[in-house]
């Protein structure tokens, strides 16, 4: 073959490969971050808890057989906490299934917290006397340990009592994590996502903002659809494009050994 017609088939199979690698990722190195996915499938501790109507319990026996979504937060955050249990409220209300198929656990990693606190916090979110979300302390002890399993860590600022931590959202089903979201998203659609999966539905993969250009499938996280995305047609469109100027140049040379 000439060297024009090679450079150009090299060029475009780059260009394949390119355009393909958005689309052929795995779903855990491109939509969830690896933070995140390397919290899939830990141990989660079966500690005691407190809730916010006083009764103790299990972290097991309050799950039960259905998955639970559980968000750290403490009442005299100023920051992202009482933000965070609002995007898992709207995503539950918008996405639905609560109850049914998975319930909700806000649990306070500041042992300053109360029952009082936890009533409180409820009340700010709207949700005090909702059945299927729990509010809960448990002794520090407890609390490391699940922290530590889960790799959440928290650093108390004396200067303001204020604690650094990071926004992280579990999904727990039978005592281990299936899904984790940390950080605070610009939007809920990486909740309603994750509320879907509670309630069975198959993500074929999680978006990162900024980091998945391209798309071979798109999942809508208001409705719970799941479409053929115009990443598949860009993917497709270099490799027939390589073929066909395989074929042209292949045609082309055969004809020219036929003329000789």
């Amino acid at each position: 073959m000439r060297p024009e017609p090679r450079r150009a088939l090299v060029a475009l199979a780059m260009l394949t490969l390119a355009l393909a690698a958005p689309c052929a990722v795995p779903a855990a190195a491109d939509g969830v971050s690896r933070a995140e996915s390397r919290l899939v499938d830990r141990a989660v501790p079966d500690i005691p808890l407190r809730l916010a109507d006083g009764r103790t319990t299990r972290l097991a026996a309050l799950a039960g057989d259905r998955p639970l979504l559980v968000a750290f937060f403490y009442r005299r955050c100023a920051g992202v906490c009482t933000p965070l249990l609002e995007w898992v409220r709207d995503a539950v209300r918008e996405v639905g299934g609560l109850g049914a198929d998975y319930r909700v656990l806000a649990l306070s990693f500041d042992d300053a917290d109360t029952v009082a606190d936890l009533r409180a916090q409820a009340r700010a979110i709207g949700v005090l006397g909702s059945p299927h979300w729990s509010f809960a302390i448990a002794e520090r002890d407890a609390v490391a340990q699940v922290a530590g399993a889960v790799d959440f860590w928290y650093r108390r600022d004396p200067a303001t009592g204020q604690y650094d931590h990071p926004a992280l959202v579990l999904a727990l089903d039978r005592g281990r994590v299936v899904r984790a979201m940390l950080g605070a998203p610009g939007g809920s659609d990486r909740f309603r996502e994750l509320v879907w999966e509670l309630r069975g539905a198959f993500i074929p993969f999680y978006r990162v903002p900024g980091q998945t250009p391209l798309a071979c499938i798109a999942f809508d996280p208001r409705t719970g659809a799941t479409r053929l995305d115009w990443g598949l047609a860009l993917l497709a469109l270099p490799a027939l494009a390589a073929v066909g100027a395989a074929l042209v140049t292949f045609a082309g040379a055969g004809r020219h050994r036929r003329a000789a």
